[in-house]
């Protein structure tokens, strides 16, 4: 039997199966629905045009989460560092050799609280392994910076200065990511814009298109394949508008960042580093290859 003409092989496997009157009626109810979809991934029925898009969008609400969780810990950890009464007397040293006030005498303890808050809040969040998988010293570093951080790896008691930078600190961290998610919430808006765009166009792609192009009427086809152009057109428009918001790059706040280097990380469980190009270049070819069904039906009839 011809390869185009046999059952896909998971409906051969449930007739084979087959055994007995009611294993028979489940084995043929299963097919059915298996044929169904098998049938719609052969003739196209069933093409995704926004399989990309969709995934974005989903690894944008993951890191959304991750970002609201880092900033419920930071604000847990401002609450319990400020509940903590700093040493009176001061010192001079300097933590992380920047300057930070820290103290060196006085009553002990206050430090290893605030390392303890930082463990239990900050380094606690479900996804700290995933993302970061840091030690202590290596992430209070890159979180507050070396002055601080250092501040609070160095001393053994909490100065008021400390206890200050410490909280200030975190309270910038908390607003930084504010700006993250900004350009997370414009991120996905572009998205879903883009997504909308071409479930249109896959639409009216898939209106034009159809079995027995050649009985239809030259003036039927001639009106097929200028809403096709149409919709390449609409396409090639969305398409053009994201490559400019790619080349503007990504906005943090009043910086900008290479676009690149931001959707590798933000797409780096995805298929596509650039999700809408990636889809609309999937749906273009799906237009050509409606297109030429079109021309081979026009030029029959020619």
């Amino acid at each position: 039997m011809p390869a185009s003409y046999s059952f896909a092989p998971r409906i051969e496997g449930e007739i084979a199966a087959c055994s007995g009157a009611f294993g028979c009626l489940e084995a043929l109810a299963g097919s059915l629905v298996a044929l169904v979809l098998w049938a719609g991934l052969a003739t196209g029925l069933l093409f995704a045009p926004r399989t990309n898009v969709r995934a974005a969008i989903e690894a944008l609400r993951v890191e959304y989460e991750a970002i609201t969780a880092e900033q419920d810990a930071l604000k847990a950890f401002v609450a319990r560092v400020e509940q903590l009464s700093p040493s009176g007397l001061k010192s001079t040293v300097e933590g992380g050799g920047v300057g930070v006030v820290g103290a060196t005498t006085g009553q002990a303890g206050g430090i290893e609280e605030v390392r303890t808050a930082y463990r239990e809040t900050v380094m606690d969040v479900p996804h700290y392994e995933r993302d970061y998988d840091e030690s202590l010293p290596v992430n209070i570093a890159n979180e507050f910076g070396d002055g601080v951080g250092g501040a609070v790896l160095a001393n053994d008691t909490l100065s008021p200065q400390v206890k200050r930078a410490v909280i200030a600190s975190a309270q910038e961290g908390r607003t930084s990511r504010d700006r993250y998610l900004d350009t997370l919430d414009r991120e996905r808006d572009r998205l879903e814009t883009a997504g909308s765009a071409l479930d249109d166009a896959a639409t009216r792609c898939e209106a034009v298109d159809g079995q027995r192009l050649r009985r239809r009427s030259f003036g039927d086809l001639q009106q097929r394949y200028t809403r096709l152009e149409a919709a390449r057109d609409s396409l090639t428009g969305t398409l053009a508008r994201r490559q400019e918001q790619i080349q503007d790059g990504v906005a943090f706040g009043w910086q900008r960042r290479d676009s690149e280097s931001v959707y590798r990380y933000l797409y780096q469980d995805i298929d596509a580093t650039y999700p809408v190009l990636a889809d609309g270049t999937r749906l273009l070819k799906r237009m050509d290859a409606v297109e030429h069904r079109l021309t081979t039906a026009l030029t029959a009839q020619a």
